[in-house]
């Protein structure tokens, strides 16, 4: 009986560690990236390439959104600290915001088996859901990621409040995501990376 109660006082220490030690895998160039990605992205839609109906408009917004996981899989994989140091952490943060990515990638779906009306409300579904997302990592990352949190969701809230029947303009999704993924770039930077790195 003793050790099993050692064994759950030692995970109970290690799970608080954790919490009280700031992750350092993001990155702030992927972040920044991620940003450009989804203007360049929105450029493309609005000028070269207009969704004509809404299941355009998710499959398009859905392809960049794995570009972007890829861009920043790829970055947070190929940190060496994170191989080093951090591997259980990385889990641990990327479970976190599990479930917010899962009812993301789920919303067009659902929302399409419902009628194609109800696609105007994704690009504010999907800021909402990405900030309750980021705030479900917050413990693990610097305090000021709770205002980039805070951002996503009053995004999403005034994309909702705003939303018209019809295709969404691509620069909904565009110009919420590009702008807080640069704002997620400078916390990151500023935060963690700067005088960390050199």
């Amino acid at each position: 009986m003793r050790i099993e109660q050692a064994l759950e006082q030692i995970s109970a220490i290690h799970a608080q560690v954790l919490r009280s030690e700031v992750y350092r895998g993001y990155r702030a160039r992927s972040a920044a990236l991620t940003s450009l990605l989804v203007l360049a992205a929105a450029g493309i839609q609005a000028w070269w390439w207009p969704a004509a109906e809404p299941f355009e408009f998710a499959v398009w917004w859905v392809g960049v959104a794995l570009l972007c996981a890829a861009v920043c899989a790829a970055d947070l994989l190929g940190t060496a600290g994170v191989r080093r140091e951090h591997g259980c952490r990385t889990a641990t943060v990327l479970l976190q915001f599990a479930p917010a990515a899962a009812v993301g990638a789920a919303l067009p779906w659902l929302l399409l088996r419902i009628g194609a009306e109800a696609s105007a409300v994704l690009p504010g579904l999907w800021a909402a859901v990405f900030g309750l997302g980021v705030f479900a990592s917050r413990p693990y990352l610097p305090r000021a990621v709770g205002w980039v949190a805070l951002y996503y969701l009053l995004a999403g809230v005034v994309l909702l409040i705003l939303a018209r029947p019809g295709v969404p303009s691509p620069w909904s999704v565009g110009l919420t995501f590009g702008f807080g993924q640069a704002a997620a770039a400078v916390v990151l930077w500023f935060h963690l990376e700067r005088g960390h790195d050199a």
